[in-house]
């Protein structure tokens, strides 16, 4: 399936940005993603790389390291659709977070997500299904305390009252605004940890909540049953590229490297490309050529960086594949 995010993110980034007084139709043009006031936005699943740009144009738009909390506290129970409503008619938290957990890739098929005991505590995990590259780890550590700010938000709402969690753990190194972020999760904040999660206490997640309805459930579960199949069933090419976007500004955008994050042999990769009358070449080309058409349309990006973005070592090779696409720079 295409790693893209669900729309809904991006529409709380809007949110977020036009609440602080910042034009969002200007950024999310500058992102290259679907205006958030078009009525196809509501539909729309935005690719990884476009989402990046989101998460770090929002940053700099409202001069906020900690953009990614602002939008993650304004979740609402439309914003993953009915797997939101499937959380709040669950009879635990735990069940809640095993929903989400089950059905994580209507949210976002970039991330993993996982619920993980461990003695007296369960983490909740967040963890990417490919390998970062250093220039979008600013852009991760937003996505990832947006997500985790979403899961506490969602969390309050199916109490309907405070939910004590235990800590939050963060990969990032650099604390970023430790007292706003503390303040959010109400406990212990963990920088420079293994991995990124929400640790809950057992009897936390064990209480009953006062909106559960099995009806609700399976309802709102066969729903998101069926939009998890729908995405599932995407032309495999369509994942092929978006890992192949993922890893360009890197210099690494191989075949090898595609393969391995996909977790098979370049053999069968080949073979899946070619049931669908695909080539590893043709998606590579055809993702460079998408991303350069939005990659121009921002004016803050100068033709050197275009070309580090799209894994050209010269902007002499960015300049021979423009004439071959037909396109103009600017």
């Amino acid at each position: 399936m295409v790693a893209s995010t669900l729309a809904a993110w991006a529409q709380l980034i809007a949110r977020t940005l036009e609440e602080r007084g910042v034009d969002a139709s200007a950024v999310f043009a500058q992102a290259g993603a679907t205006p958030p006031e078009s009525p196809r936005s509501a539909n729309v699943r935005h690719a990884g790389n476009v989402m990046e740009r989101l998460w770090v144009l929002g940053v700099e738009a409202t001069a906020d390291p900690c953009f990614g909390l602002e939008v993650g506290r304004r979740w609402h129970p439309t914003s993953f659709h009915a797997l939101g409503y499937v959380a709040l008619a669950s009879a635990s938290l735990n069940e809640a977070l095993t929903y989400l957990v089950r059905y994580s890739r209507i949210v976002s098929a970039e991330a993993v997500v996982s619920l993980e005991p461990h003695g007296e505590h369960v983490s909740l995990k967040l963890a990417e299904r490919t390998a970062p590259v250093p220039r979008a780890a600013f852009a991760r550590q937003n996505a990832v305390l947006a997500g985790l700010a979403a899961v506490a938000t969602l969390c309050r709402v199916a109490r309907g009252s405070a939910v004590t969690f235990e800590r939050v753990a963060l990969k990032q190194q650099t604390p970023c605004c430790r007292e706003r972020v503390e303040s959010f999760f109400a406990c212990a904040v963990l920088y420079g940890a293994e991995e990124d999660a929400l640790v809950f206490a057992r009897p936390e997640l064990s209480a009953p909540l006062p909106g559960a309805s099995t009806e609700l459930v399976q309802l709102n579960q066969g729903l998101a049953a069926g939009h998890l199949a729908e995405l599932e069933s995407q032309p495999f090419a369509h994942e092929v590229r978006a890992h192949i976007a993922r890893l360009l500004p890197s210099g690494r955008a191989n075949q090898q490297a595609v393969a391995r994050a996909l977790r098979m042999g370049q053999r069968s990769l080949q073979r899946r490309l070619q049931l669908e009358n695909a080539s590893f070449r043709r998606v590579l080309d055809d993702t460079r050529r998408e991303l350069a058409q939005g990659y121009f349309k921002d004016p803050t990006l100068a033709t050197a960086e275009v070309a580090y973005l799209l894994g050209f070592s010269e902007t002499s090779s960015l300049s021979r594949a423009m004439r071959r696409w037909g396109l103009t720079a600017r």
